[in-house]
């Protein structure tokens, strides 16, 4: 049997009515398909009208990021009752978490999506990792860039990672950054680009900006944000010799604003986060020692006069990046920070185009390489034998001994050979002492 649907829509006219009302024949359907369907349906003005009268087309749900669409986060964030998000790194493809293009279209992508579905009051980042923040940029992308003659294209690289979080904090929601593990290199700058920095006081944690020593500079602000936070005579030894630094020598020259153990971090961090939020952020004095290097011309030049006469000892002019460092240090006191991330972007380029970067990324590359096992299905060895009893070589049997290997320790002369095993006995016993 048929049947027939009614619309509770308003006609003007009896025409209208029965118009809008008329049966018209289903298409068929096969009995095995469907056995009890309508077989009327109501006609095209009819449908009209609905629609018209629901204000909307009915269209398929917006789809909504899940954590398998994530590739450099843990996973969707989630809010606290307060209002703070715990937004959590997590590189899924690599044991480190990096920075890279990809990153930045992601986090911008859940930002927007996250501040849709929420009322975010403040933000918290913190790695899902267990020994790292961020461990800096992609190598592997800056080495494929130099490769392929495109260093050109980090510029652009460079300055989208200001305009990712410009596009963050135009929110108008204070950041915060928990840093537990390794914060080099870009994963320093992000943390200098949230408004507060909580660090655990892990003996994996420590903070530094070592692009340097791969022959290029920080990229992403670091010769612009570091001296603001911790002064001139502090942040030169840290950018032109990629210094780290651990916790509580960042707390004490302002790169960090508190430490704390691992397990409370997140929980300090996230009250640290809500407390910005209300408005509540104490004001750094700012010290005499400061005032007199970098506000005072004559202290100012003093401080780059003696950092370019250490440069020059230390390198002997045959180190590019030192000295594009010292330029973008002192181009940035007192500008615009477009301005000076635009002249540190474009010192970044000349940078990775020199020879000296390629050879550096290269050394690197094989450090990180040799620190791998070649063989990793092989067990592990019992014994070891170590050629030469002296200062170096007594220390290797020492340390093997202690490992719980058996050593044979051999020298060119039994009196060689006989200072060798005191040496190994003598520290054996003062450690035994001493617990």
């Amino acid at each position: 049997s048929s049947s027939v649907l009614y619309l509770p829509v308003a006609h003007s006219s009896a025409k209208a009515r029965k118009e809008a009302l008329a049966v018209r024949p289903a298409p068929s359907l096969k009995r095995s398909a469907c056995r009890s369907v309508p077989t009327a349906y109501p006609s095209p003005q009819c449908s009209k009208m609905l629609a018209t009268r629901l204000g909307r087309v009915c269209a398929p749900r917006a789809r909504h990021l899940s954590s398998n669409d994530l590739k450099f986060f843990a996973g969707v964030p989630e809010v606290t009752k307060e209002g703070v998000a715990i937004i959590r790194l997590d590189n899924k493809s690599q044991k480190m978490n990096t920075l890279s293009p990809a990153l930045q279209d992601e986090a911008k992508m859940l930002w927007k999506e996250l501040t849709a579905k929420h009322d975010v009051k403040a933000a918290v980042f913190i790695s899902a990792k267990p020994d790292n923040f961020i461990a800096g940029a992609d190598i592997g992308m800056l080495a494929a860039k130099k490769k392929a003659g495109e260093e050109d294209s980090l510029r652009t690289v460079c300055l989208s990672g200001h305009a990712m979080f410009d596009e963050l904090k135009g929110s108008g929601v204070p950041f915060v950054a928990a840093i537990h593990g390794a914060c080099l290199g870009g994963g320093l700058e992000w943390a200098m680009k949230c408004d507060s920095r909580i660090a655990s006081t892990s003996p994996k944690t420590k903070l530094g900006l070592p692009e340097v020593k791969l022959g290029l500079l920080p990229g992403w602000g670091g010769t612009y944000a570091l001296p603001k936070l911790v002064g001139l005579t502090e942040a030169l030894p840290m950018i032109l010799q990629g210094k780290e630094v651990r916790p509580d020598k960042a707390k004490k020259i302002g790169l960090v604003d508190a430490v704390c153990d691992p397990a409370a971090l997140e929980a300090l961090a996230v009250q640290t986060a809500l407390s910005l939020s209300q408005g509540k952020k104490k004001q750094k004095k700012r010290s005499w020692m400061r005032w007199a290097t970098e506000d005072v011309s004559f202290g100012r030049d003093f401080v780059f006069k003696k950092a370019k006469e250490q440069v020059d000892k230390s390198t002997r002019g045959k180190y590019p990046a030192a000295y594009e460092i010292l330029n973008c240090v002192e181009n940035g006191l007192g500008k615009k920070p477009s301005d000076a991330f635009a002249f540190e972007a474009d010192a970044f380029v000349r940078l990775a185009k020199t020879n000296e970067s390629s050879a550096l990324i290269g050394l690197f590359d094989g450090i990180t390489a040799a620190k791998k096992n070649p063989y990793p299905g092989t067990s592990k060895p019992s014994s070891v034998a170590v050629l030469g009893a002296g200062l170096m070589g007594a220390g290797i049997a020492q340390v093997s001994a202690e490992k719980g290997l058996s050593v044979a320790l051999k020298d060119v002369s039994p009196e060689g050979l006989a200072k060798g095993v005191a040496y190994v006995a003598g520290n054996l016993d003062k450690k035994s002492q001493a617990t």
